[in-house]
């Protein structure tokens, strides 16, 4: 036998090697092809397709539509009861992060390299803070996200000012750097005010920021000047921070403004202006009235779910008239149906769910996002809020999938269902923005996950049920920034009415504002921090004579708590 026709042979008889592994694997399992036979695929892009059908290979849409071969080798999914829609995108969010590195303030014992350390502070310049690099797969909150249809997240720090720099990344892997889709992708700077230190107010906050692009424009001309000539002038000292601030100011990386309130809104646009940053707005919960100020700028906007309470906007008590394309009226027992929940009968709520409604009549691209949002869950029902409340079905789907992927320079590769772009998808029963609808399976990756509910927890969560029993002494943990902080919270009850009484190293304070809803708690209390009254609100499960939650910290951001009835806990 001559060499070419060896060679000619080991060719043939290698492909054919191959092929059989292929149906080996298929036959396994272990293949990542397979096939999604859809009642109803919602392509964002490019309308619905009715019994569709979805290829992925290797974690790649390989083909989508409605007469598609299914390879033999694809694990086929009937889904003709269900509705795929792309994966959801969390447009900015505290996630998947190993914890919160805040470089010291300059008066502190810092090292003197500047180097990230454990939080002391705010964050106040640290924007060469690269959020890829504190990546952890193993967060829980992910599995959280992704149970809800988010796939994609764009994760940093959420407060300080000059914070660092945010990572795309897809909600599953064992890796940090199998999750990531973009990095970096923006510089985020906040507004977020120190408590009895500098800077402790607005405008203290906007002098640091402003000095800094001087500061950085200066450096940067010492620089140019000395690569120019450097006999005969000083070499500038190396800093990282201002370092990291050129490409901003350049414009080669855009810059998210963290603002939620109409004056942070309209001086975080006056700075990008002075110094001409590619700004996106981010929280924007006052959008509405910088609305047309957004639009002359075309500044896009990553608008938070987080609803505030009333109170908490500028200018309350306030009316907004919402123009344009409404819903159908609601048949009588569907208004009857409304009237039974206080919130959706709260005309005051009502506005400020339809602050998205009016950025979009104002022609506004915005992304959704669940920026100081407490509980994942309410990412989509606050969506659906916002459509109940003038905001078009269509665009707020865009919101949570396509609108995003373009506002971070990713719409190739996710964001809409379409050939050659990433396996992202949920599948649903019903209309995703409907009450009654439950995903049942979520791609990441082209990775299937299966999303199992809890019935017992579904029971507990049940605003019918009976409220759980959380009269007595809880001995609470708080996982403070700074670390663990041990609390006791005293409670009585009579039926759903709760009162009681916190007490911590900060001295104590009655609870306010109560609400137990099955097994759901909340309330607030009133503490002296720095000599200043703070008001943090508590969002607690209970199960059994053990409890966990979250706080809300106001200005100061938030923190997770867990608490025991001491007699029942173990030793």
């Amino acid at each position: 036998m001559d060499f070419k026709l060896k060679i000619q042979m080991l060719l043939f008889f290698g492909s054919l090697l191959s092929a059989l592994n292929g149906v080996t694997m298929a036959a396994s399992g272990v293949a990542d092809v397979y096939a999604i036979r859809a009642g109803r695929i919602v392509t964002v892009s490019s309308g619905v397709i009715e019994n569709g059908i979805i290829i992925i290979r290797d974690g790649i849409i390989e083909k989508v539509g409605d007469n598609i071969e299914i390879p033999v080798e694809a694990e086929l999914i009937e889904a003709d009861s269900l509705t795929v829609y792309p994966g959801l995108i969390d447009a900015c969010v505290s996630l998947a992060l190993k914890k919160k590195p805040v470089k010291k303030p300059p008066d502190s014992s810092s090292d003197s390299d500047g180097e990230t350390s454990p939080p002391e502070s705010i964050a106040l310049l640290q924007p060469e803070w690269m959020a890829s690099d504190w990546l952890d797969p193993k967060d829980a909150k992910i599995k959280s996200y992704r149970e809800i249809g988010v796939t994609t997240a764009l994760t940093a720090l959420d407060d300080g000012i000059f914070i660092g720099q945010s990572c795309l990344i897809n909600l599953a892997g064992d890796a940090p750097e199998e999750m990531i889709i973009k990095s970096p992708v923006a510089l985020h700077i906040g507004f977020a005010r120190q408590r009895g230190d500098y800077p402790s107010t607005l405008m203290g906050v906007m002098a640091f920021q402003r000095q800094t692009f001087l500061d950085v424009n200066h450096h940067r001309l010492l620089w140019e000047r000395y690569a120019r000539q450097k006999r005969g002038w000083r070499r500038p000292l190396a800093n990282k921070s201002l370092d990291a601030l050129f490409p901003a100011l350049d414009r080669r990386m855009p810059v998210i403004m963290l603002a939620d309130r109409e004056n942070e809104i309209k001086r975080a646009l006056a700075l990008a202006e002075e110094f001409r940053l590619n700004t996106i707005l981010a929280g924007a919960t006052e959008g509405w009235r910088v609305a047309e100020l957004l639009k002359s700028q075309q500044v896009p906007v990553l608008l938070s779910l987080n609803f505030p309470k009333p109170d908490q906007v500028t200018g309350y008590p306030f009316k907004l008239k919402i123009e344009g394309p409404k819903t159908e009226p609601a048949s009588a027992e569907a208004t009857s149906d409304k009237k039974s929940e206080p919130e959706k009968d709260d005309a005051e709520m009502s506005e400020i769910y339809a602050n998205a409604a009016r950025l979009s009549q104002a022609g506004i691209k915005f992304a959704f996002c669940s920026k100081g949002l407490k509980k994942p869950e309410d990412f989509i029902k606050n969506a659906a809020k916002a459509v109940k409340h003038g905001l078009a079905e269509d665009a707020a789907l865009r919101a949570l999938t396509l609108n995003a992927a373009q506002i971070f320079g990713v719409s190739n590769q996710i964001g809409s269902i379409e050939d050659g772009k990433i396996a992202n998808l949920l599948l649903t029963t019903g209309n995703i923005f409907e009450d009654k609808a439950a995903i049942h399976l979520v791609f990441v990756d082209g990775k299937k996950f299966e999303v199992k509910k809890d019935p017992s927890k579904k029971a507990d969560n049940n605003s019918g049920a009976a409220p759980a029993n959380v009269s007595g002494a809880w001995s609470v943990t708080v996982e403070s920034p700074q670390g663990a902080v041990a609390a006791t919270l005293t409670l009585h009850q009579s039926g759903s009415e709760i009162t009681g009484e916190f007490s911590s190293e900060v001295g104590a304070s009655p609870i306010y504002n109560s609400r137990l809803s099955g097994n759901e708690l909340e309330f607030s209390v009133k503490l002296i921090i720095a000599g200043s009254p703070l008001e943090i609100t508590f969002y607690g499960t209970v199960t059994g004579n053990s409890m966990e939650g979250a706080i809300d910290l106001g200005e100061m951001g938030s923190a997770g708590f867990t608490a025991i009835k001491p007699e029942y806990q173990r030793l």
